[in-house]
């Protein structure tokens, strides 16, 4: 493996360890938000939105990021960003997306307290979507987000729907709870009764789990309740009871205490209020606070004197946690912002880091392809010191045939072998060919010669006169100052028929710099592409 494959296999092994892929990662987080949505979260805290520059990864990032959000119960992202993916959503076509993120948008201005703005971004839904799944599911979400901010008569409507469009056991019961509870509250507590009336009779309450059942039948009893029929929902619990329900907890026996005292039975009532330890129940206010009121009323009623040591001691309880719950809020405040002050330290440090590994990586890119020119440099070299001592072993192997030859041609080269200081060509080439073609020319002729100079090129010059009638001394006339020293070596020797290898050799220059350099000739002579510049000159010499 080259020099140059080492280094784009670190680079690649550089990149996967630091250089994470933002798309990767947010697809990695859109495959956990559901069953893991605190690792999904995690790993979104490390993608930058600002630098995505992708529509499709903008808009993936955005709903995977509000979805680990609500179920991590944290705020959700902005509604602008909310906004742009359900935009891009629509606009690609994915009605699936849109939708899920349209109810995270929801959500979000529900959280912010417009719930009817919630609501009705939910219901303008409804009629464009024709998936049965998705229609589903808004319908669920639109009931929940009515129930919630105290819509009950859109309520009643969506969990209408939702009990004709079921035959499951188990949601029929939910649905027409749902339906019945939007009655009551909207003080029809006459059609409420009826709705589960009429789902009793179907015996669909004895095809469910029995914990389902339960929950069905005390809804049941507090709306009898409401209704004026206590005694009606006595007789529910006692029947739950008996059926081995256990309902002994702190709610059942609150509203058990409640339906008792409605119906009457101030005693019996007062005895489950006393079996509550009123101050355990503080953490969940609404229970303690019913459970105090009760309590103080049916003491008023039995007593005819209100009980203002126990309001004393509620109202103190509740100013208390209200201490507690400012104190959590600026305490989650402070928490948040120290959260916001390490994100952004390790921002900055995924930063640096980043910098850091790219200019390791730039200097190790730099420092590579500096070492692969300097190694395609000495390569090069040494082809090119081949290709001149193979070359000067042909010459020589020539000379050595065919003697001095008969051509002027063949004259030159013979003469020019007897007077090269060819040592100069081989005192930087380390191979044995090299040694081998440097010893046999060493024996032709001139042993002595200095090797600063491998051709004397002024006798060189004198003898292309005296074997092409003046060749070079017509051209330095003719083109006084035209033609560099390598230039007119390049002319000359292609006069004599040296071959492009034979002439780097003489002249100690690439064969791509000789190339090179013919294009410049035919430049300065005006002569077309390839063309045969010699026989121009020739020409010219002729006529002038």
């Amino acid at each position: 493996m080259s020099l140059v494959r080492y280094i784009y296999l670190f680079l690649l092994v550089t990149c996967v360890v630091g250089c994470d892929n933002p798309s990767d990662k947010i697809a990695r987080a859109a495959r956990l938000v559901g069953e893991r949505p605190d690792s999904a979260y995690a790993i979104l805290r490390d993608v930058d939105y600002n630098d995505l520059d992708d529509d499709s990864l903008k808009a993936r990032y955005i709903l995977t990021k509000g979805l680990a959000d609500i179920r991590l119960s944290r705020s959700l992202v902005t509604d602008t960003l909310l906004d742009k993916a359900a935009a891009y959503y629509i606009s690609a076509g994915d009605t699936t997306d849109w939708v899920i993120t349209s109810q995270l948008l929801s959500g979000y201005d529900f959280m912010k307290g417009d719930a009817e703005a919630a609501r009705q971004r939910l219901d303008d839904m409804i009629p464009v979507i024709s998936n049965r799944e998705l229609l589903w599911d808004i319908y669920l979400n639109v009931l929940e987000v009515s129930i919630n901010s105290g819509d009950y008569a859109n309520a009643g409507d969506y969990a209408d729907w939702l009990l004709r469009n079921t035959d499951l056991p188990e949601q029929t019961l939910t649905f027409a709870t749902a339906k019945s509870a939007a009655q009551y509250m909207l003080g029809n507590s006459t059609s409420a009764l009826a709705v589960l009336d009429s789902i009793i009779a179907t015996g669909i309450p004895g095809r469910v789990r029995p914990e389902i059942s339960q929950e069905f039948h005390l809804e049941y009893a507090g709306i009898l309740d409401g209704a004026g029929k206590s005694s009606k929902a006595i007789a529910v619990i006692d029947s739950l009871i008996d059926n081995g329900a256990n309902i002994d907890n702190v709610e059942r026996r609150l509203s058990l205490a409640l339906f008792h005292a409605n119906s009457g039975d101030t005693d019996k009532a007062m005895t489950l209020l006393d079996s509550i330890n009123i101050d355990g129940t503080q953490p969940v206010f609404e229970i303690y606070a019913s459970t105090a009121m009760l309590k103080a009323a049916l003491q008023y009623k039995m007593s005819g004197r209100f009980p203002s040591e126990l309001m004393h001691k509620v109202s103190k309880n509740i100013h208390r946690s209200y201490r507690f719950a400012r104190f959590d809020l600026q305490t989650a405040m402070e928490s948040v912002m120290e959260l916001n002050d390490d994100n952004y330290e390790l921002k900055l440090q995924r930063q640096r880091l980043r910098m850091l590994v790219t200019g390791i990586s730039l200097l190790l890119v730099i420092s590579g392809m500096a070492v692969y020119i300097i190694m395609s440099r000495r390569k090069r070299n040494l082809i090119e010191s081949e290709e001149r001592a193979e070359t000067l072993e042909r010459m020589l192997k020539d000379y050595e045939k065919d003697g001095t030859g008969s051509s002027n041609s063949d004259k030159l080269k013979a003469a020019l072998l007897h007077r090269l200081g060819i040592f100069k060509a081989f005192a930087g080439t380390p191979t044995q060919q090299s040694r081998d073609a440097l010893k046999k020319i060493s024996t032709v002729g001139n042993v002595g010669a200095p090797i600063e100079s491998l051709v004397d090129w002024p006798e060189f010059y004198t003898m292309i006169d005296d074997l092409y009638d003046g060749f070079h001394s017509k051209l330095i006339k003719k083109y006084p100052g035209t033609f560099n020293d390598k230039e007119q070596q390049i002319i000359v020797l292609l006069k004599a028929g040296f071959s492009t290898k034979e002439i780097g050799v003489l002249t100690e220059q690439s064969s791509a710099t000789i190339y090179t350099r013919k294009s410049v000739i035919r430049k300065k002579l005006g002569t077309p592409e390839n063309g045969d510049f010699i026989a121009q000159l020739e020409e010219r010499n002729a006529t002038g």
